[in-house]
């Protein structure tokens, strides 16, 4: 069910957007909704990412919140250029942990 959200932008963004709506003979709703979401699912990955590279997240716990695989995270961390957050120390206690 679509429940209306009201939003107060700038009268330069209003006139671009609205212009732009009308040269690509798009429906001005259907397209707000589309581009809403976009958004907010970029917003919602850099913010989960930026707080993994914080050390605020786990890799795992970033995983569950984008409900992604593993390799899905290794994957979009290399498309954004982020490093693996671990540390010597991790990389040591997990070798022993092995033996």
């Amino acid at each position: 069910m679509l429940k209306p959200a009201t939003v107060r932008v700038p009268e330069e963004f209003l006139s671009e957007l609205t212009k732009y709506i009308k040269d690509m003979k798009l429906d001005k709703s259907a397209y707000l909704r589309e581009i809403l979401k976009k958004g907010f699912e970029e917003d919602r990955l850099e913010r989960y990412l930026a707080k993994y590279q914080s050390g605020e997240l786990s890799v795992g716990e970033v995983c569950k919140k984008l409900n992604i695989t593993l390799w899905d995270f290794f994957d979009l961390l290399k498309k954004k250029n982020i490093h693996l957050n671990v540390s010597l120390e991790d990389w040591l206690d997990s070798a022993r942990l092995g033996n």
